[in-house]
């Protein structure tokens, strides 16, 4: 039944209703309109009602909500319930009408509905899209009608900006025919717009420099950011070669005088319009270089533009060491723009250009080695690589006031925002990446250059604050450059000479900004210690870490003792780690991390302390026995601080697990405290199961494969196990693994309580398991076999299907070679338990799927496939196993059976080649049960 436009409006007025004693009525009105959600004609009611200006704005608020979320819902032609297509067109009719919506959060919305229809049907339903948006735009433009020319606007950046989210298809070639058009026409009007704006207001500011941009004027100024926006993203995304087409360089070039206009004028006069215009320019140029890296370089006026940035690098970097510098946030984002624009150039020449998986023609490939040729002779000279260095090393990776004062008042949050790999988004880590950069791409400009100022800096006795600063900028520089100056540098002689003493002597009587220095030392052994630093140095580095890590000393606040900690890590964590030289230091080290950990508040500064102390545990193995209580002791009230933080709960399970390998057989008394937390993890029912399952199945893997017994508190998580089992998810592996496990500490208490469910389970596998899953579910059956008299589970095999899916596979001839013979060493091991139990299974089996054309028996079959196979057998274990099978069944009172005798030749054969193969060689038969091997992956043939 249709919906009458009265009711819709009785509705969605209800739906309003925002009184406490309305609360009934407003919540059956949503329960209605969501009913009416898939009833035809609802949407274009919905946008009758919010083009009404008549209504409340509340009440076409919420019918342009509904509208446009239906339109994501049901647009689509595919979709459940979709919109008709009658009522497609009848809304797209009416889109025109909604242009004159002057409400700025309705035309928003609005804006956001038309984009959504045109992702759908443009270019196949929609193909005049934007030849009908631009007429209306020349229609408003022509009419002088500048608030209509704005909304119009408004909604083809919000259609642009959705359609340029297609990679591929008839979208992507679509927007890229209608690109040249679009960007011809909304390029003039930023062209026109903005350069009026730009004039009145200097003529106005220059008359009175605090008055406000009158309504025209911000209007004007709104059109020409808005023709930006549009243009900005088409050039980058709606051209294959940008600088091939005259309306994108044109617009480029003109763009980059804007920027340097924007920018002159911020400095003397800021406005909100000028930051956006500005900001705005920088995402263009983002964009550009990020996805056509050639076309970017070879536009007009690309190269002024990386000069032009350098300018505002070297005017500003004063600014940002002064106090209370009030546009910082603003210049950083600009300067942040401007070094990654400097750093892809760097890389493009490095690159030998563009790395792409597109088909370059000739041309393309001769654009790109102009484009990096003209990189290395215009723009990278040395006088300006030099400009770049001397800017960014004495004013870009010095520390600022506002880097003081977050190091002052929240100590924690500022050691954790180094760490993060956060430079596309920092001023001060964006000019480290770049910094590196220059020096590893122009060492033998550069190199000099650093080392000099490390050399000075290094020399100079000055304890101003301004020369401390400067200090720590040029050990900065050799931190970072560790990789372009390793080969110029004999850093342990520079250690011991230069920051040993400087560590040593830090006392009450040197300033308090010392602490700045020895916070540096321990970034420079972070970065070094795995590039450059000699055997005989280890025992410095780390009684430079001691010192540093001790709370007593009055230099060494939370800033420098967590450095200190990152510090360790990267020292412990390294190629050339030498255990020998580290364990005098163990208990200290450990000690002093433990009591940090106690003091701190940040659970991201928790989490670092955590991995430092997990690293420690796995690389001194079984010497962390001594200190495992302390450490277990640590971490139920860091699970219960860590709430909702999924990170750092992962990471004490991983710590644990580190802790339960190094401490080997001891664990076990740790059982009482960890398992239930495994148990509660596991559980599917548990929160914490998405987030943590895999973490706490590594944590029970690493418990079985050391754990000296099954404990009860081990045993009470069989039942999970089987659960999971019976799940099959993408954590299989690691399950049958952890039952592996099981089956090798209590094989009769498996066999009694579990082993008919587990066959089961298995028997759903078989048909279905890749090699190692297949390796390991065979692997658990034969350790039943070795394990345990065959009347403990032999009905259990037959009953549960398993020993059928079984030979199923045998005998299917798509199934992996190898599989098949895992599957065979079943019967082997059988046999060699009990020959008649194999003829028993092969009675049972023919019967049921009548494998010859009399049913009967099947042993015959099998010992065909059986003896095929044996080539695919390559492990001698695997090998003599079979051999010894086979000999079992033909030598027993089996082999007296006929489907034996005829085979008799080729087993005897078989038997023999295999011997003489093995001849001197010790081959044990028996599977490994040792659950330590379980950490490899599992028990069983492996070399």
């Amino acid at each position: 039944m249709a919906i009458a436009p009265v009711d819709l409006l009785q509705t969605l007025q209800a739906a309003v209703l925002q009184d406490p004693a309305s609360v009934a009525r407003r919540k059956a009105a949503e329960a209605q309109l969501k009913t009416w959600e898939t009833h035809s004609g609802f949407y274009s009611l919905l946008q009758d009602a919010f083009l009404d200006v008549s209504l409340p704005t509340d009440i076409r608020w919420i019918a342009i909500i509904y509208f446009k979320n239906g339109i994501d819902k049901y647009w689509r032609k595919s979709a459940p319930n979709a919109i008709a297509k009658d009522e497609k067109i009848q809304i797209r009719s009416k889109i025109t009408q909604t242009f004159g919506i002057t409400n700025a959060q309705l035309a928003a919305q609005n804006a956001l509905a038309i984009a959504r229809i045109s992702k759908f049907d443009f270019p196949v339903e929609w193909p005049s899209l934007f030849s009908d948006i631009l007429g209306l735009a020349n229609e408003a433009h022509d009419g002088h009608d500048l608030t209509r020319l704005k909304q119009v606007l408004i909604v083809l950046n919000q259609i642009v900006k959705t359609l340029s989210g297609a990679r591929f298809g008839k979208t992507r070639v679509a927007l890229q025919q209608a690109t040249p058009d679009v960007v011809r026409f909304v390029g003039q009007w930023y062209f026109m717009f903005t350069q009026e704006w730009m004039t009145s207001s200097s003529n106005g500011a220059s008359q009175n420099r605090s008055s406000v941009l009158s309504e025209q004027l911000e209007l004007r100024a709104n059109i020409g950011y808005l023709s930006l926006k549009i243009c900005r993203r088409l050039v980058s995304e709606g051209y294959e070669f940008a600088n091939r087409q005259q309306e994108a360089s044109e617009l480029f070039q003109v763009s980059t005088l804007h920027l340097n206009a924007f920018i002159e004028k911020y400095v003397s006069d800021p406005s909100e319009i000028l930051e956006k215009y500005i900001r705005t320019l920088g995402k263009f140029y983002q964009d550009l270089s990020e996805r056509q890296p050639t076309a970017f370089i070879l536009m007009p006026g690309s190269f002024d533009l990386i000069r032009s940035y350098l300018t505002v690098l070297q005017s500003q970097g004063a600014a940002f060491h002064q106090p209370n510098f009030e546009a910082q946030e603003f210049w950083e984002k600009v300067l942040v723009r401007g070094l990654i624009l400097l750093r892809r150039c760097i890389k493009m020449i490095f690159g030998d250009g563009t790395v792409t998986i597109k088909y370059r023609t000739p041309e393309d490939r001769e654009e790109t080695k102009s484009a990096v040729r003209r990189l290395k002779e215009e723009l990278c000279t040395d006088s300006f690589l030099v400009n770049v260095h001397d800017i960014l090393l004495w004013s870009y990776l010095r520390l600022r006031p506002s880097d003081l004062e977050k190091w002052a008042h929240e100590p924690e949050e500022f050691v954790y925002d180094e760490v993060q790999n956060s430079w596309e988004y920092q001023l001060r880590p964006c000019s480290e990446k770049v910094y590196i950069d220059l020096l590893l791409n122009f060492k033998d400009l550069l190199k000099p250059r650093v080392l000099d100022a490390f050399e000075a800096a290094s020399s100079q006795n000055d304890t101003s604050d301004d020369a401390i600063l400067a200090k720590d900028a040029a050990y900065c520089a050799f931190s970072i450059g560790c990789n372009a100056l390793f080969e110029d540098v004999d850093f342990d002689n520079i250690f011991l000479r230069v920051f040993v003493p400087q560590v040593a002597n830090a006392s009450a009587d040197v300033p308090s900004m010392h602490r700045i220095i020895l916070r540096r030392i321990s970034l420079i052994i972070s970065n070094w210690i795995s590039v450059k630093c000699g055997t005989d140095v280890r025992k410095e580095v780390y009684e430079v870490l001691a010192r540093q890590l001790d709370p007593s000393l009055p230099f060494n606040d939370t800033v420098v003792q967590l450095t200190a900690a990152m510090a360790l890590k990267s020292a412990v964590d390294e190629w050339d780690f030498k255990l020998d030289v580290f364990l005098p230091y163990l208990e200290l080290f450990l000690t002093r991390l433990i009591e940090m950990m106690t003091k701190v508040d940040v659970i991201e500064t928790k989490l670092s302390l955590l991995q430092v102390i997990s690293v420690i545990v796995e690389v001194v193995e079984t010497r962390i026995i001594v200190f495992a209580d302390k450490i277990v002791a640590l971490l139920p009230s860091l699970w219960e601080q860590a709430g909702d933080e999924h990170i750092l709960k992962g990471a004490i399970l991983q710590t644990l697990t580190n802790l339960i390998q190094a401490t080997g057989k001891e664990s076990y008394k740790f059982h009482q405290l960890y398992v239930p937390l495994i148990a509660g993890i596991v559980d599917t029912k548990s929160e914490l199961h998405v987030y943590l399952k895999e973490d706490a199945l590594l944590l029970w893997q690493t418990t079985i494969a050391n754990a000296p017994s099954a404990t009860p508190e081990l045993l009470s998580l069989l039942p999970i196990l089987i659960e999971s089992l019976d799940q099959a998810t993408d954590t299989l592996r690691m399950e049958l693994v952890i039952l592996e496990g099981y089956v090798l500490l209590a094989p009769t208490f498996v066999a009694q309580q579990y082993a008919k469910v587990i066959f089961g389970i298995m028997a759903s596998f078989i048909g279905n398991l890749k090699i190692e899953a297949c390796h390991t579910v065979t692997h658990i059956i034969e350790l039943f076999i070795q394990s345990l008299p065959l009347n403990a589970y032999i009905n259990d095999l037959v009953e549960t299907g398993l020993m059928a899916r079984l030979t199923d596979s045998i005998f299917d001839t798509h199934e992996s070679a190898i599989n098949v013979t895992r599957y065979l060493t079943i019967y082997a091991r059988l046999s060699l338990a009990d020959p008649t139990v194999v003829v028993r299974f092969c009675d049972i089996y023919g019967t049921e799927r009548r494998v010859l054309p009399n049913g009967g028996n099947c042993l015959g079959p099998l010992l065909d496939v059986w003896l095929e196979k044996i080539e695919n057998m390559g492990h001698p274990r695997l090998r003599k196993l079979t051999a010894m099978g086979l000999g079992a069944i033909m030598d027993g009172p089996v082999g007296e059976q006929e489907s034996v005798l005829r085979r008799r030749e080729a087993i005897t054969k078989v038997r023999g080649e295999i011997f003489a193969e093995l001849e001197g060689e010790e081959v044990d038969l028996n599977i490994d049960t040792s659950v330590k091997n379980l950490m490899s992956g599992g028990c069983g043939y492996s070399v």
